[in-house]
């Protein structure tokens, strides 16, 4: 679909494909491409892509399918955050909260309060240090009482990230956005230098601390 998506799209999947493309204007470019709440709720299998930016709980209870959402930085973040960084980011806050399997790979800003109950799976996420997306500032998404690990990607973590991110950027060009494509492609070069793994290392977050 070239446009964006209400909420709950994606719900429950299990199998097939759903692509939410950016439209193109009347000027030439491309606008939107975002989703609602709860994007691939609770989804076991098939391959979720929004190009642009995601509402809350993107990924919620993500139980197998693969999952990318495309939305890029829009402008560099501020050495010093102040208020609500959901405003600007990407995704705005919750993603991945008790994700049990499956594979996550964001290009832009995570947004706050990530990984809450994150018990299985992985999430692979840019980070940008001439943007201000450090390491530092991502954990800092990190949901309180969150049990994940923010690490260098593995041997599988470079595969699935070589194979999400091409998936990805060939359908760009399938929808004529090759410039955004070809930019991508570069990070493909060395994705170990661009992206980090989130992954569980305990079962669940700490029942005592709220993460809403």
């Amino acid at each position: 679909m070239n446009g964006g998506a209400q909420d709950g799209i994606g719900k429950t999947s299990i199998g097939g494909n759903i692509a939410i493309f950016k439209s193109p204007g009347k000027d030439g470019k491309f606008y939107n491409g975002s989703v609602g709440k709860g994007f691939g709720y609770g989804a076991q299998h098939g391959l979720l892509i929004a190009q642009g930016d995601a509402d809350a709980r993107a990924g919620i209870r993500l139980s197998g399918a693969d999952m990318i959402i495309g939305g890029l930085l829009k402008q560099p973040l501020p050495k010093k955050e102040n208020g609500n960084i959901a405003v600007t980011s990407n995704i705005k806050g919750f993603a991945f909260e008790y994700m049990t399997n499956g594979r996550g790979l964001v290009l832009g800003d995570p947004g706050p309060w990530i990984c809450a109950g994150m018990t299985g799976g992985v999430v692979y996420l840019r980070q940008q240090p001439e943007s201000g997306l450090t390491k530092e500032v991502i954990k800092k998404r990190v949901a309180k009482g969150a049990k994940i690990s923010i690490e260098p990607l593995s041997a599988k973590g470079l595969q699935d990230v070589a194979e999400l991110l091409g998936k990805y950027t060939a359908l760009l060009k399938d929808h004529g956005q090759t410039e955004e494509a070809a930019s991508l492609e570069t990070l493909l070069q060395n994705p170990g230098e661009h992206f980090l793994q989130v992954v569980p290392v305990k079962e669940q977050a700490d029942p005592a601390v709220s993460t809403e």
